[in-house]
């Protein structure tokens, strides 16, 4: 079950009784309720136990469900003409013209008594909804390190926030979170939109983009995805990795696979959300099957990327291909006992430039004419093979590409995920790939060039040669 259901199912519980609200003079009172397996409420004119599954009735058609596969529950509400009672009890509640409503039993006065009042309810909560449909007047909420706004709803607002607060409890337990005691005062801003034409149109983003980090404005912005909940909480995590290392060392410029491929990484998370309490429970290295083909392919066809090769991967040429392997590697470590704890220390002391680590100062043309520190991919190779102990390379990529060959995955399902989060992103390409190479999608977070007013990342911004060259001391 999606974890977002346990918070979305009192938001969705409003939708259907909100529609009665406009409704109301030409619908019928009765209806009956259908709760599905991941929580979500339907309401229809009629359903009826038909075969193995059953028949919903609706004002204007039918649907047929074959089997019950993914019916929780019925509720059968009102109309009881046609109803067949299970037992005695129900057989003389029938004789008395009691009707059943929210799984219970009541005179039809009661009945008519508690819609009324559900009608009242939802009257209140559609004018509340209409007062936050707009971005700019939506709700908002503060949190240990967030201050948030989303005109989606409060239900899904108090879930992020929580979610949020979660992933920077654990991202800080594992490598350190130290801001300086400026950021340590400001609360970052997130922003939460109730879709993508939204979001596009407030941010002014590119078609294919469903998040990012702006460090010029100290904000992470992306929409939620009701179709589609994982691909929300995928990009609101990834994009929160690099709001942390941002937080971590802000003039601190990243290499491109380290930083995108850490993203991707603890971005793919199983979440589990604790229903009575509200408690989130993250666990990152989510197997990202449609990378693991990519790559499976890419060795099978002898055109995958080499290490010594990634190690030195500029940002312009990184893309869907190169992120696939940038992750494997990420994914690949953290899933090797002898690796995970040298993985750790290599990426706590990049990112907050330890003693010993040699690195550029670099100008940004994104800030302004601010200055940055990039440690060069020949100090981040040596730096990753010290801690992990690691004195060949070869033997290093050789270790990681048997691993992600022997990582099974189903291939259909893996295609049909890749090329389904290109067609809903709108990133297909009508020119034709060389059928020896595995094609390359952009990444879902944008590469190209940002509006000056919102430039979402340092990491998106071309690094032009150094100027001064340093070495982090105590």
């Amino acid at each position: 079950m999606s974890p977002m259901l346990p918070a979305l199912e009192r938001a969705a519980r409003w939708l259907p009784l909100a529609l009665g609200v406009l409704l109301f003079t030409a619908s019928p009172l009765w209806a009956d309720r259908l709760v599905t397996t991941d929580g979500r409420i339907l309401e229809v004119k009629k359903a009826r136990v038909e075969g193995q599954g059953f028949r919903l009735t609706f004002d204007n058609g039918e649907i047929v469900l074959k089997d019950s596969s993914l019916v929780k529950a019925v509720e059968i509400e009102g109309d009881m003409s046609d109803y067949v009672p299970k037992d005695e009890t129900e057989r003389t509640n029938l004789a008395k013209g009691f009707v059943k409503y929210g799984g219970a039993w009541m005179s039809k006065q009661a009945y008519e008594d508690k819609l009324a009042l559900e009608h009242a309810r939802t009257l209140k909560r559609t004018e509340e909804m209409r007062a936050h449909a707009d971005f700019d007047s939506g709700w908002t909420k503060e949190t240990a390190h967030f201050a948030i706004r989303s005109n989606t709803s409060p239900e899904i607002l108090d879930y992020y926030a929580e979610l949020l607060e979660t992933y920077y409890s654990l991202m800080d337990n594992r490598f350190g979170i130290n801001p300086s005691p400026s950021l340590r005062r400001t609360k970052m801003s997130v922003n939460i939109f109730k879709n993508r034409k939204e979001f596009q149109e407030y941010t002014k983003v590119p078609q294919g983009v469903a998040g990012f980090f702006s460090p010029s404005d100290q904000s992470l912005n992306f929409f939620h995805d009701y179709a589609e909940n994982d691909i929300s909480n995928w990009v609101s995590l990834h994009e929160c990795t690099h709001l942390l290392t941002f937080l971590i060392d802000p003039q601190y410029v990243s290499q491109i696979w380290v930083n995108e491929g850490v993203a991707d990484y603890f971005g793919s998370a199983e979440i589990a959300v604790d229903k009575k309490r509200g408690k989130i429970t993250i666990t990152p290295g989510r197997l990202q099957t449609d990378r693991v083909l990519t790559v499976q392919q890419a060795i099978s066809e002898g055109n995958d990327i080499k290490l010594e090769n990634l190690f030195k991967i500029q940002r312009d040429d990184f893309h869907a291909f190169e992120y696939s392997h940038a992750w494997s590697f990420v994914y690949f470590l953290n899933q090797t006992p002898k690796y995970k704890k040298g993985f750790d220390r290599f990426f706590k002391d990049l990112y907050s430039l330890a003693k010993g680590i040699e690195y550029e100062i670099v100008d940004y043309a994104s800030f302004g004419g601010g200055r940055g520190k990039r440690v060069p991919p020949e100090e981040i190779r040596r730096l990753l093979l010290s801690c992990l102990g690691v004195k060949d390379s070869a033997v290093l990529e050789k270790e990681w590409k048997e691993f992600i060959a022997k990582v099974p995955i189903e291939g259909p399902a893996a295609r049909f995920k890749r090329a389904y989060y290109m067609i809903v992103q709108g990133r297909c390409s009508p020119t034709p790939r060389t059928p020896s190479r595995p094609a390359r999608r952009r990444s879902r977070t944008w590469n190209g060039p940002w509006p000056t007013s919102m430039r979402p990342s340092i990491r998106a911004s071309r690094i032009p040669a150094p100027t001064t060259r340093a070495t982090a001391h105590e």
